[in-house]
């Protein structure tokens, strides 16, 4: 099986990719253990013991900084009889990791330490019971996962040249903090949301506080995923300074190392950086006066999780430098509105008629590159 290809253009898969259970699990063992999946930023655990939960392609982890100041990620499964050692969004700190149920007991660095009713080497060596761990990486403060039992290639080497690295140095995304996660539930295959994110052939018609800000046109992504747009990786309109509603700033203090009086210049003014890795879709977006961060997670053959973090200089005062909802607001309408696409694009490729139409080498060819990556990983 490929990408359907014609002499002058391709189309998306055969009805079954988005409907079949069976290609699913497939998926499970083919697809979301090899990939490195972006979870979140430094900036949400910065001392030693602090912790949050994240959901990765079905699996529950707890992402922890060690007494060493290690990034470690725990499958949130406790050893003694699989209970969940946190509920879904917990984030906190630790002073160790405890199960709820019997109360068995981890130092930060996943070594059990404590079980009730027992001494260690009575019954069994604490030693052979650690957390189940899975690889954790950072690239320029975004924390990755790797939750396969394959040795993964370096992160750096994964992301290679999509991102621009001097570009994401001038917003120090480990200097971000969090403002707000948002995590949508949507009945839709995953590839779907992916498909819809890699590509901006339908905004103009479905986006308009969107298009407020946006150059819709410089949106058309290559097939790496990079702009049209020069060095815009997220375009603006002329007389546009960032992406918001209106398109002014959303925060006064801007990322990176900078003073208020940067956002003054015309280099602060529509700049935009980030990457998007494919096929299990993360895309990392920085402007100047604030990062929004995606990421989608499959959970089921037609239900998906799509996460989105916002973030802000890390001493950036809210009410004085930012309005939370101001900094939110036209993602977060944009992803709801993403939403009804992809639930009314699952609810036609049910269709027995449904047979996949052809999508344009102009305007799409991202998406023909995400598709590609992902039969080459399911062996097709």
């Amino acid at each position: 099986m490929s990408v359907i290809q014609h002499e002058r253009y391709f189309t998306s898969l055969p009805r079954e990719y988005y409907t079949s259970a069976d290609l699913f699990a497939r998926e499970v063992e083919q697809i979301f253990t090899r990939q490195w999946m972006y979870v979140g930023q430094v900036g949400m655990i910065r001392e030693p013991g602090d912790f949050f939960e994240a959901n990765v392609a079905g699996e529950s982890l707890l992402i922890v900084r060690d007494h060493e100041g290690t990034v470690r990620a725990y499958f949130n499964v406790c050893r003694h009889r699989g209970s969940e050692i946190c509920g879904t969004g917990s984030a906190g700190k630790f002073k160790h990791i405890v199960c709820p149920y019997h109360s068995w007991s981890w130092d930060l660095a996943g070594n059990l330490r404590g079980v009730p009713g027992t001494r260690d080497g009575n019954a069994f060596g604490f030693a052979d019971w650690p957390l189940h761990q899975a690889r954790a990486a950072v690239f320029h403060g975004a924390i990755f996962v790797w939750t396969g039992e394959t040795e993964p290639p370096p992160l750096r080497e994964f992301i290679g040249d999509s991102a621009d690295q001097s570009a994401l140095a001038k917003v120090d995304p480990a200097r971000q903090k969090l403002v707000r996660t948002e995590r949508y539930r949507v009945q839709a295959n995953w590839k779907l949301l992916l498909e819809n994110n890699c590509e901006c052939y339908h905004c103009a018609g479905t986006h308009p506080s969107l298009g407020v800000s946006c150059n819709f046109q410089g949106m058309f992504l290559n097939e790496d995923g990079s702009s049209r747009s020069g060095g815009q990786h997220f375009p603006l309109r002329e007389g546009m300074k960032t992406f918001s509603m209106d398109g002014a700033w959303v925060c006064r203090k801007p990322l990176g190392a900078y003073g208020p009086s940067y956002l003054d210049t015309p280099e602060a003014a529509r700049f935009s950086t980030g990457y998007i890795l494919v096929p299990m879709f993360s895309a990392l977006l920085y402007f100047a006066d604030h990062g929004v961060n995606l990421q989608i997670n499959p959970l089921s053959v037609d239900e998906t999780e799509l996460v989105c973090h916002w973030f802000v200089h890390e001493d950036a005062v809210e009410g004085t430098d930012y309005d939370n909802d101001a900094v939110t607001a036209v993602f977060d309408i944009t992803n709801r509105e993403d939403i009804a696409l992809a639930e009314g694009n699952q609810r036609g490729v049910r269709s027995r008629r449904y047979v996949p139409g052809p999508n344009s080498a102009s305007r799409e060819p991202f998406v023909e590159h995400a598709l590609t990556s992902y039969l080459q990983l399911m062996g097709e």
